[in-house]
């Protein structure tokens, strides 16, 4: 190969110094696009410039999610918002608030007639007495043992009180031998005390014609015929 002549050499010196015009020519020229895009030679590897306000929505969230759990847990109930949105209850009224302070007077309540004096109960009088009976047949509550005649009884009674009238003190004997009464021997014919009206009307009217002590004529009821010691 033959040596380039120095003719050669000064044409490929200034062929490069065109070349490098050109190259800064266009460097030139992409600066100034740059310049007006607002892009920086920096920004030639390819990558976006970060955004200084990246965090705003994730506060948003977070403060919404903050928000509805506070809700939830009716954190909201007792602050001044729900005490605004609540309803206000109206003012009493003075006249209102007056009558329900002093109490309603209290109805006088209506006398009742006066109930009428009920007059005292004079206490019963009260008897005491012993006696002997003579049945017959067909006379009240007489068993079945007793065959003699209303006749016959009234002649064993007139017996009987005979002897009682000569020696009272002998008359639970006289009852233990004449008297028809079921149980009278036991107790001597004794009564015990008992208060008006509670024997048969012919009783007590025989009882009322004698004193203390003191024996009866014959007295006849439905039972028969009785003989009576009052005792009191």
């Amino acid at each position: 190969m033959s040596k380039k002549t120095e003719k050669d050499r000064a044409r490929d010196d200034e062929d490069l110094d065109d070349e490098d015009e050109v190259d800064d020519d266009g460097e030139e020229e992409e600066a100034k696009a740059n310049a007006v895009h607002g892009r920086d030679d920096d920004d030639d590897d390819g990558t976006e410039p970060e955004d200084p306000y990246w965090w705003t929505p994730h506060a948003v969230l977070s403060a919404l999610v903050l928000i509805g759990l506070l809700g939830f847990f009716g954190m909201f109930n007792t602050t001044p918002l729900a005490r605004l949105a609540a309803p206000v209850a109206p003012a009493p009224d003075d006249h209102a608030h007056a009558a329900a302070a002093s109490p309603a007077p209290a109805p006088t309540p209506t006398p009742r007639p006066p109930r009428p004096a009920q007059s005292a109960q004079a206490p019963r009088e009260m008897f005491g007495a012993k006696h002997l009976l003579v049945m017959y047949k067909g006379s009240r509550r007489a068993p079945p043992t007793i065959e003699r005649t209303k006749e016959e009884a009234q002649a064993r009674a007139t017996e009987a009180m005979k002897k009682a009238k000569a020696d009272p003190s002998k008359f639970a004997d006289i009852v233990k031998e004449y008297s028809d009464e079921p149980g009278a021997d036991k107790r001597g014919g004794d009564l015990g005390r008992f208060p008006k009206g509670a024997m048969v009307p012919e009783f007590q009217v025989g009882l009322e014609k004698i004193k203390v002590g003191e024996v009866s004529d014959l007295v006849e009821t439905p039972f028969g015929f009785h003989v009576i010691l009052r005792t009191q």
